[in-house]
């Protein structure tokens, strides 16, 4: 988000979620359902799911191509 100057609530707004709702995701307290990660890779095209999601596997962080 800072990449492309992007506040919480700039995206929140963009995506129709809350910004506490967002935060609550970014800050790893909230699972994003598949709807809000479809709507954060909508806005913001350069990036894949890699670059923003985490997959979580047996409690341990995993990424997709690890």
């Amino acid at each position: 988000m800072s990449r492309k100057n992007l506040s919480q609530r700039d995206l929140a707004e963009k995506i129709g979620f809350s910004r506490s709702h967002l935060s609550h995701i970014i800050n790893g307290r909230r699972e994003p359902s598949p709807v809000l990660r479809r709507l954060i890779l909508e806005n913001m095209p350069e990036y894949t799911f890699d670059d923003l999601f985490i997959i979580e596997e047996n409690g341990s962080n995993v990424r997709a191509n690890d």
